[in-house]
């Protein structure tokens, strides 16, 4: 039973490494936990002294507390991350926010395009809102995740003039503070009413973050694929942690 999970474990990092989900924690971490099941595994069954003998009983009672204890604060902060995705944007904001999510080349990722998609949605919906693209040029891109997401809403049929582009972001905290910039400039006087895309399980923290920003936000969720959701929340699990102990503006 352990092996099959430490093979499902493998298979899953080498399926999303294979459709090109980019190298992150959420990707690697069940590979790597993949290897120590099978690990174990083997050693349950060559009789290992780690495994079966007294000697080790603390050390294997340590790893089971430790697992349960991850289970548990995972299981917490999942709550937490899909009750952020609960309120929904409908009202009609001045301006809409759209985070970006990387790209393949020059071309969108799977999830920005459901970003964007989300984003033309509430556009051709709300005519009078324009729109904030952010995001810079990450390794392997040929050219930053703004413009790659200005041609898609200009191909969707958004006009030029109702995009605002902020292409020097590398993290969600300067999306939103770059972002804050163009509002200040572009918005007049704070508050301003203003929507975030970006996707369902990257809400908590971009709400989270926003407040430190000094930036009110109506969340707008881009749905997220269902054979990426078990690495994006792994990934998220611990980038909440980080930004809830680093990102502080």
């Amino acid at each position: 039973m352990l092996a099959v999970a430490g093979v499902a474990c493998i298979a899953d990092t080498v399926m999303v490494l294979c459709i090109g989900s980019g190298l992150n924690t959420g990707t690697l971490l069940p590979g790597v936990l993949g290897v120590m099941l099978c690990v174990w595994a083997l050693a349950l069954f060559r009789g290992w002294p780690i495994a079966v003998e007294g000697y080790w009983r603390r050390a294997r009672h340590m790893i089971f507390i430790g697992a349960a204890l991850f289970t548990v604060s995972f299981v917490i902060v999942q709550a937490f991350i899909w009750t952020a995705t609960l309120r929904s944007s409908g009202e009609d904001e001045d301006w809409l926010l759209v985070l970006g999510a990387g790209l393949r080349g020059g071309a969108p990722s799977q999830m920005l395009r459901l970003r964007m998609d989300t984003a033309l949605d509430y556009l051709h919906a709300h005519p009078q809102c324009r729109v904030i693209v952010t995001g810079g040029r990450g390794f392997g891109e040929t050219r930053t995740e703004a413009e790659a997401m200005v041609e898609y809403l200009e191909k969707g049929g958004v006009n030029r003039p109702r995009i605002f582009t902020e292409d020097k972001a590398t993290s969600t905290m300067e999306n939103l503070r770059l972002s804050k910039v163009i509002l200040q400039h572009e918005g007049g006087p704070p508050p301003w009413k203003a929507a975030v895309v970006s996707s369902d399980f990257h809400l908590l923290r971009v709400r989270m973050l926003a407040e430190r920003a000094g930036l009110e936000l109506q969340p707008l969720p881009a749905p997220t694929p269902w054979y990426l959701l078990p690495n994006a929340c792994l990934r998220e699990y611990f980038a909440v942690i980080k930004s809830s102990v680093l990102d502080r503006g």
